[in-house]
């Protein structure tokens, strides 16, 4: 049903609580990879590069929802195509054997790393009817664009300003107004968040491969999985919506609708 006001939040009144299985997630990775646990793979390169790549993508997640959850939503879609490049690097690393050195000596690009564990693990996610490989590709592509500066990433900076509504087409009226206190864009937001919820999905399916050793003995597997799950049922209804979709600005696909 189309909203007949103006959609904004103050900076930090929304987004995921302490309690959400999200944000927890978040705390079971940081204290999981306080443990320096071993790759599967077992060599020094793959174990200690895995880590790095691991927390780095770890705090791109955390810094993304940071940045959205004050309102500073341009700034947090800049983040997508790193983190499909430290996703992308991190599989390869984690779960390639020759990777890890690879990416050490410089010599491992992300869009290499694609190449190199995509067809290893080609039924590790569900695509929408896409392969895997074609999946990570129209990502990457699309993403490529808010790495550049480009006007669509500067376009979630602006909110609808509702005046009123037409009587006869049901049309609203008002004004696209420069993000600058910032605000809460709440559609923006939520759209930024689901896409974050799923990108996690796809790290902890990752982890899971690379550490399934590791993970027979810790402590804290047991939590993981209910974690997992409890994402998956956010993610679900995010998918339902298609919330996680991130090419155009929900707030200026609402003026289109």
């Amino acid at each position: 049903m189309r909203s007949r006001k103006t959609e904004t939040s103050a900076p930090g009144s929304r987004g995921y609580g302490p309690d959400s299985p999200v944000i927890r997630t978040f705390g079971w990775l940081r204290r999981f990879l306080e443990t320096a646990p071993d790759t599967d793979l077992g060599t020094h390169a793959a174990n200690s590069n895995a880590l790095l790549l691991a927390n780095h993508l770890l705090h791109l997640l955390e810094g993304c929802g940071m940045l959205n959850g004050m309102g500073y939503h341009s700034a947090a879609v800049t983040l997508f195509r790193p983190m499909e490049d430290a996703l992308d690097t991190y599989a390869a690393v984690a779960l390639v054997r020759g990777c890890a050195e690879k990416w050490e000596n410089g010599k491992l690009k992300a869009s290499d790393a694609a190449r190199a564990w995509v067809p290893m693990h080609a039924n590790m996610f569900v695509c929408r009817d896409k392969a895997l490989s074609d999946y990570r590709k129209t990502l990457r592509s699309t993403f490529n664009a808010y790495s550049h500066c480009s006007r669509r990433v500067c376009l979630w900076n602006l909110y609808l300003n509702v005046k009123k509504e037409d009587p006869t087409t049901g049309k609203l009226r008002g004004t696209l107004d420069l993000n600058t206190k910032p605000l809460i864009v709440d559609r923006n937001a939520h759209a930024i968040d689901a896409f974050e919820t799923a990108h996690l999905l796809e790290f902890l399916a990752i982890l899971d491969k690379a550490y399934s050793r590791c993970l027979r003995d810790y402590s804290g597997t047991e939590e993981l999985k209910i974690l997992v799950e409890q994402v998956q049922q956010i993610m679900e209804q995010h998918d339902r919506h298609r919330c996680q979709e991130v090419r155009i600005p929900p707030e200026i696909a609402r003026i289109e609708d």
